[in-house]
Formats: structure tokens, C-alpha cells, sequence
């Protein structure tokens, strides 16, 4: 890992420095390759750190991140921290995903919906990516309406019930 980026990283978890590291990382695609190893590998605080950055990289230029989508659908279900879970499916909203790796990402995305303790911001990211996939898998919509049901019954997330309705999720 590079430890150049490793320091850089716990240095400081802010905006000013996470764009730093991005800036640096979009620069060169050997830089997105060290970004992509840290966010995919690095322990807490750069793991977590580096996913953010990668999110924001997503944002900016999703297509750049296609080599290591491969790898972050590996690696998610071994995720332990939340905010790393919440932001790589976050990055696989932003990216045009092939229809192989639906299956990996449908599983993990359900488990995390039916987990009672699992953050309402993990789990609004794993709604949106089981919806993006409902064209090729309509079968899977009245299943995911009724978890996104239970869960309306038990958070007051204004956030999650809004993104729902928009996504067609609500029961009526």
C-alpha cells in the first residue's frame, strides 16, 4: 500500500484533505489504483477515509472506477464498518455495472435491508441498488416493497420513506 497516501489519509478526516487525496488520485490512474487498494484493504481510519475519497471520485468521473469494480463487489459483504459499506454502494449507484455481478450485489443488498441494526443510510443505498436492477428483475420488486414496508414501521428516517416513494416503493 502506498504509504505516501496511507500518511496523507490519517492525517486529518476532513473535506480539505479528502479532496487533496482525490485531486491526487485523479491525477494519475496509478494514484486511483493506490486510492482503490486503501479504500479496499486499508484498516480504520484509511480504509474508511479512502472509501470516501472514492466516493467523491465516483461522482466526478464514475467511468475511472471501472477496473476496481470487480474488487469492491468481492469485497463488500467482508466489509465491517458501516460508513465503508454505505459508500461503496453508494460508488456502485454511480457506475454502470455489468449484469454479472447483479447476484453478488442483489444477496448482499437484501441481507442488509432484513439486518435490524444496520445503519438507515446503508440500507437507503442498498434500496437504490436492488431498484436500479428491478428492469431486469421485476420479480424482486413486491419482495423489496414489503422490507422497505417493515422498515417504514420502525425508523422515522424522513430521508429513507422520500427516497422510497420516489423510487416506486411505497405501498399505498
Amino acid at each position: 500500500m502506498n504509504q505516501q497516501l496511507v500518511k496523507q489519509l490519517e492525517a486529518e478526516a476532513s473535506r480539505a484533505n479528502t479532496d487533496l487525496v482525490v485531486a491526487w488520485a485523479m491525477a494519475d490512474s496509478r494514484h486511483l489504483a493506490d486510492l482503490a487498494e486503501a479504500a479496499l484493504n486499508g484498516d480504520v481510519p484509511v480504509g474508511p477515509r479512502a472509501m470516501w475519497a472514492l466516493s467523491i471520485v465516483a461522482e466526478r468521473d464514475s467511468q475511472s472506477l471501472h477496473p476496481f469494480l470487480p474488487e469492491m463487489v468481492k469485497t463488500l459483504p467482508r466489509m465491517s464498518h458501516t460508513g465503508m459499506r454505505r459508500l461503496a454502494c453508494k460508488i456502485l449507484m454511480l457506475c454502470k455495472l455489468p449484469a454479472e455481478f447483479d447476484g453478488p450485489i442483489i444477496d448482499f443488498c437484501f441481507r442488509m435491508l432484513e439486518q435490524p441494526d444496520e445503519p438507515i443510510g446503508v440500507k437507503g443505498n442498498c434500496m437504490s441498488l436492488i431498484s436500479q436492477r428491478l428492469t431486469r428483475y421485476p420479480e424482486l420488486k413486491p419482495e423489496l416493497k414489503t422490507i422497505v414496508d417493515d422498515i417504514l414501521t420502525t425508523t422515522e428516517s424522513r430521508g429513507f420513506a422520500t427516497r422510497a416513494r420516489k423510487l416506486g416503493l411505497m405501498r399505498t
